[in-house]
């Protein structure tokens, strides 16, 4: 029996339409089984058309299958008008199937519905046609055969009127479709895209064929191609709706074309030589071992002719960003400057982040998936899903302009960096092929970018101990220039000793911000760190005490409110660093804002006790006040690591507690200490804190407006930086030089005073709060472009000596030293008065 029914099937036509039915068949399976892992049983509902139509496909592919057996002879005429019949039917079914999916997607993606009378002309259709099909003799009457694929069919009236029905059904398919194009997102148009190609090529052979060839022509020898056909059709419609990237057409068109053009290129040549040589199994054998060991080479030989015609090079985008893995070696900055180039990103918004720059907010997410954020797919996914990290991951994205957030893995699971890009300038997705080539680009250079990294944290340390050291040097500069100066007059023990205190608090500053910078980097776990039982009102009053203000007018703005007293468990060395972190941020800003001030109070609730530290000064933006804590992260002063407050945070979390910050631009900024309660009792404490001793300045803080009366001196220089000892240190040798000197503490300040009195020369930092040096000195340069200005900063970077020599007529190093001053302003101001 069975051999019966194989030898009635064992048609090659037949087997390929059998096949092909089984796979259609097959697939439907897949695609609901896959639906129901991804997103649950109820998730098919809303593809019950598409299945309808996969089901509608198999069962005419196999219906078709039939004229191409040997049942056609055996089953005589009836049976094949039968079969006719059941293949027209099917088709109606797949074809009404298809527009109704498009209609239900229409309505997911835009929001809308077919119009009533669309809806109309497709019920008619529909009717007109199954009652055209069941009414024996309407569309087909008979059937002549000859053997298996050797046939013609009798149409009967009514088989064009049904031809027709079914190309309206098409039309508006694609009516649907193109509406819905129109409207949706960059993933939804490549997915409608994959959708109408689909169509396309099963619609338009079977329009071609069945309707062309066999109605009008009466030829029936091609009748087997569409339903062969019709997979491209399932893989394509299939691949559009359970898949979230695509390849891009070009890419797919590139390599199917290079594909064909060599198989064509071996084909030719067993061709060719079939006809001087007889094709034994010796010669098939080694045209096969030859076509193995030469496929690789034709195959990539032949790809940079495709890539030529399609990109317009040799090299395709993804060749390009494989090969970035040697500039990668050379220069990350370089390499991540040109992959924009090549995904068509402005290079500006392509970045890569880590940690300290803002990837820990995708740490959670990547720790579970390795597959990237593209933003586009994860709109789609958050309507399908009740995840609530998904909303949090959406939101950040639209929040920071984000379209990709690609990972990079130091080792299993651990993530190092992120990629973020923005959206194309072309305003298209982001291609399967290319996040799999900057994926594998990456995970090779990723030795290249953590070396850079390293090197990155080892120049910030680097200078932020160079920064941060040369407040202390000066001032221990200047206290030896005071002493000097007072030793060469006749000067009691008294008036000295205020410049050796000064300097022994400098020195020990500098202690103190050595100390810091060396915690900040320390790897060393700051929960094996001794810890005691400590009075809080008598920590805060030491850690004051020991901090290295400048001068007593700094220590006087720090106002201290203890009225609650509590016992927590510190270690008191860590608990200095904490407080000094926040001082000197405060601090900072003092001479920008010289109201400013510093209340430090104590507060308690029934959960936690309180430190808060609050300072009057610039306040912080609302849209950086959450990456504050961010390690290398830095606001609006220069200079510094970025490590200090960070670093705080992993000190008061070792303690139990945590520290958060709340602040108001151009008002106020406001760091809390929380403790847990607790019932511990405090060891004995000193009665009295450390005295914090400071001598008086005998100079004047900065002369800011001074009367053009008092300035008339030939050679008037102006000195302006942020830093008191330092514009001190520069004051005391000018004068000692025989000049007269106005101070400043910012650009802006600088500016009003060249504006108001006859400045000969300045002396310019760089790095200054509300003005920095660069902005005052372009400034300066086009409205009094003979005023020499020299830099006198302690910044060593490249791009920084650039703009230097760019803007300014010569630079110094802090802190400086009289013969320096001498030398350069003999050669500027003879310089001037030569011009």
């Amino acid at each position: 029996m069975l051999s019966t029914i194989a030898s009635q099937l064992l048609y090659p036509k037949a087997i390929v339409l059998l096949l092909t039915a089984l796979l259609v068949f097959g697939w439907a399976g897949f695609f609901c089984t896959s639906l129901t892992k991804r997103y649950g049983s109820k998730s098919v509902k809303p593809y019950v058309f598409y299945i309808t139509y996969t089901l509608g496909l198999s069962v005419w592919i196999m219906s078709n299958a039939y004229f191409h057996t040997g049942f056609l002879v055996e089953f005589g005429e009836q049976a094949a008008v039968t079969m006719a019949i059941v293949a027209n039917l099917s088709a109606l079914v797949a074809f009404a199937s298809a527009y109704q999916f498009t209609v239900t997607i229409k309505s997911h993606y835009a929001h809308a519905k077919p119009h009533l009378i669309q809806n109309s002309i497709v019920l008619i259709t529909i009717a007109l046609c199954l009652i055209w099909n069941l009414i024996p003799g309407y569309t087909v009457r008979g059937a002549i055969i000859s053997g298996p694929s050797q046939f013609i069919l009798d149409f009967g009236e009514y088989t064009q009127p049904f031809f027709l029905g079914l190309t309206t059904l098409v039309f508006f398919t694609f009516i649907n479709l193109f509406s819905i194009r129109s409207s949706a997102s960059r993933i939804r148009r490549t997915r409608i895209n994959y959708m109408i190609m689909g169509m396309t090529i099963f619609m338009c052979s079977t329009a071609v064929i069945q309707l062309g060839f066999t109605y009008f022509f009466q030829d029936f020898s091609l009748t087997w191609l569409p339903p062969a056909l019709s997979v491209s059709e399932m893989l394509f419609m299939g691949y559009a709706i359970l898949a979230s990237r695509f390849y891009s057409f070009r890419y797919m068109l590139s390599l199917s074309l290079t594909a064909a053009i060599t198989a064509g290129v071996y084909t030719l040549c067993l061709y060719t030589l079939n006809q001087y040589v007889a094709m034994s199994f010796s010669t098939i054998l080694l045209f096969t071992i030859f076509i193995g060991s030469t496929w690789s080479i034709s195959y990539c030989k032949i790809k940079l002719m495709t890539n030529r015609l399609f990109y317009g090079s040799f090299l395709s985008p993804i060749d390009k960003i494989v090969r970035l893995e040697t500039l990668f070696q050379e220069s990350p900055k370089k390499a991540i400057a040109r992959l924009a180039s090549y995904l068509g990103v402005p290079s500006d918004k392509l970045r890569l982040l880590d940690d300290y720059q803002g990837a820990n907010q995708y740490r959670s997410y990547f720790e579970m998936h390795s597959s990237p954020l593209v933003i586009d797919e994860l709109e789609d996914t958050v309507e399908q899903s009740s995840e609530a990290g998904l909303y949090e991951l959406l939101r950040n994205m639209n929040n920071s302009d984000s379209a990709l957030v690609l990972p990079l893995y130091e080792s299993k699971n651990k993530l190092s960096h992120v990629l973020v890009s923005s959206h194309k300038v072309a305003n298209v997705n982001f291609s399967y092929e290319e996040l799999k080539a900057i994926s594998r680009v990456l995970k090779k250079a990723q030795v290249h970018i953590n070396h850079e990294q390293k090197l990155r944290q080892a120049q910030a340390l680097a200078n932020s101990i160079a920064h941060e050291m040369r407040n202390p040097l000066a001032q221990v500069q200047y206290e030896f220039e005071c002493l000097k100066q007072k030793l060469e007059e006749p000067a009691t023990p008294n008036s000295l000793m205020p410049h050796v205190e000064q300097g022994q608090l400098a020195i020990n500053r500098g202690r103190q911000l050595i100390d810091i910078i060396l915690r900040e980097v320390n790897s060393s776990s700051l929960d094996q760190e001794p810890v005691e039982p400590v009075s809080i009102k008598s920590a805060i009053e030491n850690a004051v005490a020991q901090y290295g203000f400048e001068n007593t007018a700094e220590a006087n703005k720090v106002n201290l409110q203890l009225n609650h007293d509590f016992v927590a468990k510190i270690n008191e060395t860590l608990f200095n660093f904490v407080i000094f972190n926040i001082l000197r941020n405060a601090v900072y800003y003092f001479d920008s804002f010289p109201n400013s001030k510093i209340d430090i109070r104590t507060e308690y609730n029934d959960y936690e006790n309180q430190i808060v530290i609050r300072d009057t000064g610039p306040g912080i933006p609302d849209d950086l006040i959450n990456r504050i804590f961010d390690d290398f992260f830095s606001h609006n002063k220069s200079g510094g690591s970025g490590l200090g407050l960070g670093y705080c945070q992993r000190v008061m979390k070792s303690f139990g507690g945590s520290i958060r910050c709340q602040s108001q631009l151009d008002s106020y900024t406001e760091f809390t200490l929380v403790f847990p309660v607790s019932n511990i009792t405090a060891q004995p404490q000193p009665s009295e804190p450390a005295k914090h001793k400071a001598a008086e300045k005998k100079d004047e803080l900065y002369a800011l407006t001074q009367p053009k009366k008092a300035l008339d001196s030939p050679n008037l220089i102006l000195v302006v930086d942020d830093k008191e000892v330092q514009r001190a240190l520069v004051k005391l040798y000018l004068q000692q030089l025989g000049y007269d000197v106005v101070l400043a503490n910012n650009g802006k300040v600088a500016i009003e005073i060249i504006q108001n009195n006859p400045i000969d020369l300045v002396f310019m930092d760089i790095q200054m709060p509300v003005m920095d040096g660069f902005e005052a000195a372009s400034i300066i340069k086009q409205s009094y472009p003979t005023i020499p200005i020299i830099a006198l900063s302690g910044e060593s970077g490249e791009q920084d000596i650039i703009r230097m020599s760019e803007l300014m007529d010569g630079r110094l190093s802090k802190p400086t030293t009289k013969t320096a001053l001498q030398r350069v302003l003999q050669s500027s101001l003879s310089a001037k008065e030569t011009a």
